[in-house]
Formats: C-alpha cells, structure tokens, sequence
C-alpha cells in the first residue's frame, strides 16, 4: 500500500520533528534525512504507479508601476523570477500532475488553483491547494511551477514552500521567506529580508540584509551590512561591511570584513580578515587570521586563536575562561602588553620589557610593552582556567 507509506508516514514524522523543534532541540540526522525522503515523495511519482505526465498552463500578464511590489507564494515547485524594463509582470504558470489517466490527473488540476490580485502598483500570485477528500490522493505527484517577467525595479515578495527559486539581478527590495528549499540570486542592488527555515540560499551580492535562519546555509558573495538571528545554521560572506550576528549552534565563514560583532553559542567562526571584531561566546572556537585595528573578544569554554594582530592595530582586549587564547602580533608592531591569569599562565615574547610582574603560583600579573614605551596600541588578557600565548 505505497500511499500509506507517502501520506501517514510523514504525519508521523512531522509531528516528530515539531516537537523536537518546539523544544529547541536539533533534529537526529537520520530523522532530516527521512523528511527529506518524504517530502521528495509528496510530489515524486510512486515507483509502482503507472504513470503519465498532465500539464496545464496559466498565462497572465498585469501592468504595474516600475517601482511597485510584485509578490509570489507558492508552494510543491519552482519560482523563475526574470526581469525586464516592461511596466508589467508577466506569469506563466504551470501545474504538473503525474497520474496514471485524464481522470485522475482531472481531480488533481481541480485541487491546485492560483488566485490573482492586481491593484495598482502590486501583482500577486498565490497558489492555493485545496482539501484532499479521497483516501489515495495524488498518489504519482504533482508540482505547481512559476516562471516570472516583472520590472527590474519592483520589489518582490516571495515565498516557496517545499520549492526552488531563482531570482535574476534586481533594483527593488527583495523579500523572501523558504522553508524546505533553495533559493539563488543574481545581483539585489537593494536590501534583502530573509526568513529562511531547512533551506540553501545563495545571493551574488546585496545592499543590506536581514532577517532569521534555522537550520539553514546562507551564501553571500558581497554586502553592505548582516544583521541575521540564526540557530543551526552555516553562514559564509566572502566580503562585507558591517555583519552583525546572534546565534546558537552555528558556523560562520567569513572573508574580508570590516566589523563583525558577533554574540554565539556552540559556534565555530572562521575569520579571515576585519578591521575590527566585537565577539561573545561560549562553547566556541574562534579561529581568526588578521584584524587590523581592534579585537574584543569575551570567549568562555571554547578557544581563541588569532593568526596576525597587524603592525597597526590599536588595541586588544580579551577576557576568557577555560580558554585558550594564542595572539600573533605582525613583525614591527608597539605595544603595551598588560595580563592577568588565574590557574593559568601567561606566555609572552622574550624581548618584550616587563615593568611589574607577580606569580602566586595560582595568579600570574605581568605589565610591560614590545617595542616603543610610548605607543598607544595595547593587549589586555584577564583569563580564568586556559593559558594565554601572546607571540
């Protein structure tokens, strides 16, 4: 009985994994990967089921404003945004059915409907998917695709369930909420609000973002500023202005950033290069290659590693606990160097010259500078339980 299987299974499943969710726990692996299989199920043909492809089409076109708000919800399928210079959207749509007769395929078409509205300056689509009142319904599948023209200046509102989309380079603010799918874009010249819950975006670049993530990958090549609440998430920004984060059970990925203030739990953040960065957390690894100017770094039960503190940099100030803290400072660099451990030691350069020093066996005090006594450019460790290797 294949379509026990596709449509009592997944209740099941579902009601599983929202509760889980619901309790703020992460869901078992191999429980991801049953919803995975299922929700390909929902809208993949049974491999038992003989049976054929039936299309219908929906053509429409509304004139619209060249700045005004083109929104598209659908749901089981594919979102193609294009955009042109027409003072118009222009929809295609198709409703694919995998049935096994005209008949069946019939009872399928008569379920999936899309409603329009268009007023002046918004188009909206929306695909609506009525009650299902026999006990094997759409047993082969079905999907509802769009393909999309609208004025490169129009915001979009968007919104897939259960579906891909792709977005082609845009003026307008892009608005988008994916749960159980992947979205890509081309350049947004424009901000971006993401709601994003088990999915994949990928974005080429972007004014501003903001928005939530769960469960989810966010790709960003370029933006201005992040500012992203996530939890169990994988964040990578090749480059960006100023990213702002708060977030559980993560990893970040970050290129070149001029400041990142960042507020973690059970994280891992890799940093290549910022100006500045502004990090609190706990259960996290921080692994960290240049900062040029400033690093504020409160770390408890995780590590700290920072490759370069460059020649330049104004000022260090790190506070952690079972910790361990190593900091490079660049060839050439002034410093003042001012440090206090408990259960822990201090490891500093040889040449560095010592004003005051004192060492309890328990508490480690050590004040002194590299290079020149009058630099104004400083490294300020308090550290409990972890050692600390300044070098």
């Amino acid at each position: 009985m294949p379509a026990i299987r596709y449509f009592l299974l997944p209740g099941l499943v579902f009601f599983f994994a929202g509760t889980m969710l619901a309790n703020n726990n992460p869901l078992p692996k191999h429980i991801q990967s049953i919803i995975g299989q299922q929700l390909s199920a929902v809208n993949t043909a049974d491999v038992d089921c003989p049976c054929q492809e039936f299309t219908r089409t929906i053509d429409r076109e509304f004139g619209t404003t060249a700045d005004g708000m083109t929104a598209l919800y659908n749901k089981y399928g594919k979102v193609t945004v294009k955009t042109w210079q027409n003072n118009s959207v222009k929809l295609k749509i198709s409703i694919v059915v995998n049935a096994k007769d005209q008949r069946e395929a019939e009872r399928t078409f008569d379920r999936v409907k899309v409603n329009f509205l268009s007023t002046p300056g918004y188009v909206k689509a929306e695909t609506m998917i009525g009650a299902i009142n026999e006990w094997f319904p759409d047993r082969c599948g079905y999907s509802v695709n769009y393909e999309i023209w609208m004025p490169i200046a129009n915001q979009l509102d968007l919104k897939n369930n259960y579906g891909n989309s792709w977005v082609s380079t845009m003026k307008g603010k892009l608005i988008a909420e994916i749960i159980n799918g992947e979205l890509r874009t081309e350049a947004i010249y424009n901000n971006a609000d993401l709601n994003i819950n088990n999915g994949k975006v990928w974005i080429a670049r972007v004014n501003n973002v903001t928005g939530q993530l769960n469960y989810s990958t966010l790709n960003i090549t370029e933006a201005n500023e992040l500012q992203i609440d996530s939890k169990h998430s994988d964040i990578r920004v090749e480059k960006g202005n100023k990213l702002r984060l708060t977030s559980k059970y993560d990893d970040f990925t970050f290129g070149k950033v001029d400041e990142l203030r960042l507020q973690t739990k059970y994280a891992n953040l890799k940093l290549d290069n910022a100006r500045s960065a502004f990090i609190t957390a706990q259960y996290a690894n921080v692994d960290i290659a240049t900062v040029h100017q400033t690093l504020d770094a409160d770390i408890s039960n995780g590590s700290l590693d920072v490759i370069t503190l460059a020649r330049n940099f104004n000022d260090a100030n790190i506070r952690a606990k079972y910790t361990p803290v190593v900091i490079g400072v660049e060839n050439g660099a002034n410093f003042n160097f001012d440090a206090e451990a408990n259960n822990a030691d201090v490891h500093y350069p040889h040449n560095v010259t010592v004003k005051s020093r004192s060492d309890t066996g328990e508490f480690e005090s050590v004040k002194g500078y590299y290079g020149d006594p009058n630099t104004k450019s400083s490294v300020k460790v308090r550290l409990n339980y972890g050692d600390v290797i300044i070098k």
